[in-house]
């Protein structure tokens, strides 16, 4: 039995942990942060659409009251006519209180009703991050040019779909239901074309009150009137479900690991302080290999990560924009480098860094002296941290003590 734990607003991930522990293991930890996000996204669903019902009820419960008295008022009545007048004045005011604010009931169940909206299909969205850096690797899509849509098409192409069928067939079952048609269709007629009306009537004998999204077109389609309550909740059940069956197939194709290859998630440095002689101070981050720098591929990426000893995953972006390549087993023999083809910058969004191979030519300087002057550029020098393992040489014993300090 697959164990759900339980998150606020009513979404679940799946053995979170373990997947969490999963997506470490197989390389393609960058993963974690849409999974987290699609699950924020669905709480945020969840909250909206139980305001959505509270307000309905809120607004039933006056409309009630109202009746109640108006009624109380003609019942009381002495005589064999007996009247009463309802007018704009003494309806129902249909307001709630939000933050100390009166706010119009409609206008609120208006604005939510949108946002349920768009934050569902926020979650396809979402889920398709995942699909990108989970599966694709180093052929994975920029993150600015992955959506459901795109991601629709990736999937159906003869060789992802060959790859990764059980993604495939989830996305193409997701893009052919009738929800899922519904929810674009909402999204885009409200954000390109027009409002979708909600109807809300209240009897005055009887109990017949409804709360619906009005019928709309959207590019011909015809799409019906829908209770607001019903529907909402039946979307919510379509969207956890689709979740739960797309992290069910995406575990059993990132097994594979198809396309993930040339990884680094820990570096090495070497560094040197001399008070004596200050001229002669650097460091250098470094990867090591016991293949010829021609042997190495010509790009790698570089995440940086770790699991401690409690457990705990602990990530960050590379900034290092220079990794040399040292030949194993030597004690300074660097053979080559790697240079960062892309930007990083001050983003919470993690990703692996792209680096493009640097062979050395016969007449450069050897690679640890252009490192000297390279770090006069930046000069950097490294404390004890969860993802560089450093060798440090210093006749300075508060510096070496200094560096040994944890971030």
């Amino acid at each position: 039995m697959r164990q759900r734990v339980q998150n606020e607003g009513g979404s679940t991930v799946i053995d979170a942990k373990s997947l969490e522990n999963e997506l470490y293991d197989f390389g393609i930890y960058e993963a974690w942060q849409f999974i987290r996000n699609t699950e924020k996204t669905i709480v945020i669903v969840a909250y909206s659409m139980n305001v959505i019902n509270e307000l309905i009820s809120t607004m039933n419960l006056e409309h009630e009251e109202w009746k109640k008295a108006l009624f109380s008022e003609l019942f009381e009545q002495e005589g064999a006519v007996k009247s009463v007048s309802v007018t704009t004045e003494n309806l129902p005011t249909k307001k709630v209180t939000v933050v100390s604010s009166q706010v119009s009931a409609p206008f609120l169940l208006d604005k939510l009703t949108k946002d349920f909206f768009q934050y569902v299909r926020n979650v396809f969205d979402s889920i398709s991050q995942i699909a990108n850096v989970a599966l694709l690797g180093v052929k994975a899509k920029k993150p600015d040019s992955v959506d459901f849509p795109a991601m629709v098409r990736v999937f159906n192409q003869p060789t992802y779909s060959q790859d990764f069928p059980l993604i495939s067939a989830w996305y193409n079952s997701i893009d052919g239901s009738g929800e899922f048609k519904y929810i674009d269709a909402f999204n885009n007629r409200t954000k390109h074309t027009y409002d979708v009306y909600l109807k809300i009537s209240m009897a005055l004998f009887g109990g017949e009150n409804k709360a619906e999204i009005n019928p709309f077109f959207r590019k011909d389609t015809p799409h019906g009137a829908k209770d607001i309550s019903g529907y909402l909740n039946n979307i919510y059940n379509f969207v956890v479900d689709s979740y739960h069956r797309f992290v069910d197939e995406l575990r059993k194709e990132y097994v594979k690991k198809t396309y993930i290859i040339n990884r680094y998630n820990k570096l090495m440095a070497y560094q040197q302080r001399m008070n004596s002689d200050p001229g002669s101070n650097y460091s250098m981050v470094f990867i090591e290999t016991k293949l010829d720098i021609s042997a190495m591929p010509d790009e790698i990426g570089v995440l940086l990560l770790n699991r401690l000893s409690d457990g705990e995953i602990c990530c960050m972006n590379c900034s290092i924009n220079t990794i040399y390549v040292k030949k194993e087993g030597t004690d300074r023999e660097y053979i080559g480098r790697y240079v960062a083809n892309e930007p990083i910058g001050d983003d919470t969004l993690f990703k692996y860094r792209k680096y493009e191979k640097v062979c050395p030519t016969a007449n450069e300087l050897p690679l640890e002296y252009q490192a000297m002057l390279l770090w006069k550029e930046n000069p950097v020098f490294y404390k004890s941290n969860h993802f560089i393992g450093f060798t440090t040489v210093s006749n300075d014993n508060q510096f070496l003590a200094r560096i040994q300090l944890p971030i």
